[in-house]
């Protein structure tokens, strides 16, 4: 399953719920570090960067009854290996996420989606 799909997912389960209900799940990097350029969060709950949606890499749940879901691997590795090559990932990760509209579409107003530096 890929990103496009995770998001279309999420887009099925998280319609029209409030997002305050996720607040549990929100998680701020601003605690690691001031300079967000070099830090990504791995998640398969978009509102755990709610905060820094574009340090963002979404992915779907894993499962140890699954023993041949190779999303890590197949998917999120190779991005990781390339993003380690980035000055700054969040370009990267808007370029291929795009979760600040994601957010917006979901109703989530885009003063929440500040980048914290």
């Amino acid at each position: 399953m890929g990103f496009k799909t995770l998001l279309a997912n999420a887009d099925n389960l998280q319609h029209g719920v409030n997002h305050r209900e996720y607040r549990e799940h929100v998680k701020d990097l601003s605690c690691l570090s001031k300079d967000l350029s070099r830090v990504v969060i791995v998640d398969n709950s978009p509102f755990s960067f709610l905060l820094q949606p574009l340090n963002g890499i979404p992915c779907v749940p894993f499962s140890a009854r699954l023993p041949y879901d190779e999303q890590l691997l197949d998917v999120v590795l190779p991005l990781i290996k390339n993003l380690s090559l980035q000055k700054d990932v969040r370009p990267v990760l808007y370029e291929r996420f795009h979760m600040p509209e994601w957010f917006q579409m979901h109703g989530i107003p885009s003063s929440a989606l500040t980048v914290r530096e």
